[in-house]
């Protein structure tokens, strides 16, 4: 039984010695670490959203090393991806940076500020026996950045290895998150801050105005701007002003291409007024709107909103809304041709056995945007008579109406968008007649008056002349 006991123990002390010849001495029990924690807390470098215009964002690191394997060692830094964002876009080298602040016992590498590369930098080296040690790395993101906004992520190894010494190496990865924002990057306004761009009829001046459009910094990217109208230019009262009404137009763009020629605004589709050359470069233009030829439509003020959208890499970047007003004055006149000041005349009338007939005709223009029907009256004011006031008896002296077009040219009666009452001649009288009467929703038109004298055997010679008044009034 006791030399059993004897055998036992000399296996297990067999098995301890043959254990410890597989154990290195600097190795058993030896403490080799690494911690890398960003200042602000969490297990990730997080820069947050970076407007264009910030020259730099800087954030801390602190590293942590626990060693006592007695032996050097060192900590090498790799970037194993660069900030990318989810269409493969990279920040940079150059604007990524860091440097490490000195209070080590070994010796620091990066006091200095260098690049963020893929390659193997030595951030750190510890002295001959290699203990525990702590410091700080700061990595700053360096504007401008000529990339595409949106978010950016990355990741940077750190590994600590010992020098001449079978220890294992250590290694932590730190991922990188950023925001690249544009909300300054490209500012849209009118010449005078507001956010309406307002339009009116009522003079030249006014009829037109301009949209400032700033692309500050190279943004990195080609991008393109498009116009859109949320909904038809309306009046409170239900009428719709025809986008058409509109033009617009690019002026004083040269790293870009825009739209240069005056061009109809489109209804309730996004139109392309603007493209950047490839790298978005820095430019400032105007988007010029204008009213065209406003006289053809209804007086009113008419609203609507109308949208700003930058894109790039075929992706929305921002959206910017402005409200859009187009005023058109009433407008309700006459226009009589040529102008008589109201006296109809008959010139050199002779009495004569054979019928003769005298002419005169006036041509009567309506003007009017109020959308709503009229009629056009007539009035003689006298009888038609000569020097020594000899009457012509109104059974003579007659009139009709006939159409003309925008060339004077006489068309048919059913052409004009409005009743004349008087297609056959008819005695003109001291009555207040109406002679032309509007279509429901009161179009402009143009038409004549023939005014004729048939002379009678009796009258007596020379010049012959009646007084006539013309009136529009809303029905």
């Amino acid at each position: 039984m006791e030399r059993k006991s004897i055998f036992n123990l000399i296996i297990l002390v067999g098995l301890l010695i043959s254990t410890s010849l597989f154990i290195s001495p600097e190795c058993a029990f030896a403490a080799f670490s690494l911690s890398i924690t960003p200042y602000e807390g969490g297990y990730d470098l997080r820069y947050g959203r970076i407007g264009l215009g910030l020259e730099r964002v800087s954030k801390e690191v602190s590293v942590q090393i626990a060693a006592d394997i007695g032996k050097q060692y060192r900590l090498v830094q790799m970037l194993l991806e660069p900030l990318t964002n989810p269409q493969g876009i990279s920040i940079p080298q150059n604007n990524f940076l860091m440097y490490g602040i000195r209070n080590a016992s070994g010796a620091m590498n990066v006091e200095q500020e260098i690049y963020v590369s893929l390659g193997r930098t030595i951030i750190y080296t510890s002295n001959q026996l290699g203990g525990p040690d702590s410091f700080v790395l700061v990595y700053s993101l360096k504007g401008p950045f000529n990339v595409p906004p949106g978010e950016y992520r990355g990741r940077i190894s750190f590994t600590l290895e010992p020098i001449d010494s079978s220890q294992a190496p250590v290694t932590q990865i730190l991922n990188i998150f950023a925001v690249i924002e544009t909300e300054s990057a490209i500012e849209i306004k009118t010449e005078t801050g507001a956010r309406v761009i307002s339009l009116s009829a009522a003079t030249l001046e006014t009829q037109t105005k301009s949209v400032l459009v700033d692309c500050k910094g190279d943004l990195g990217s080609q991008f393109r701007i498009f116009q859109l109208l949320l909904q038809p230019l309306q009046s409170d009262e239900g009428k719709e002003l025809p986008a058409e009404a509109i033009n617009f137009k690019i002026d004083g763009a040269k790293k870009g291409v825009g739209q240069t020629e005056a061009t109809p605004l489109s209804a309730n589709q996004k139109e392309l007024i603007y493209t950047s050359g490839l790298k978005g470069d820095s430019e400032s233009f105007a988007i010029n709107y204008s009213l065209i030829e406003p006289e053809r439509y209804n007086a009113g003020r008419y609203k609507t909103k109308i949208a700003y959208i930058v894109e790039r890499n075929g992706i929305q970047d921002t959206q910017d809304f402005f409200d859009l007003e187009a005023e058109i004055a009433p407008v309700f006149d006459l226009i009589i041709t040529p102008e008589l000041g109201g006296v109809i005349k008959f010139r050199n009338i002779k009495p004569s056995r054979q019928p003769t007939v005298s002419s005169s005709e006036v041509i009567i223009e309506i003007k009017t945007n109020i959308g709503k029907k009229f009629q056009v009256s007539q009035k003689a004011l006298s009888d038609l008579v000569n020097k020594e006031g000899k009457i012509v008896p109104s059974d003579y002296f007659t009139l009709r109406t006939e159409p003309i077009d925008n060339t004077g040219t006489d068309k048919d009666i059913d052409k004009i968008k409005g009743l004349l009452r008087f297609p056959k001649n008819t005695a003109v009288t001291k009555e207040d007649t109406a002679i032309f009467i509007s279509d429901e929703i009161g179009s402009p038109g143009r038409f004549k008056v023939i005014y004729e004298l048939n002379v009678p055997l009796d009258v007596g010679p020379g010049d012959y002349s009646a007084n006539v008044v013309y009136s529009i009034s809303e029905l």
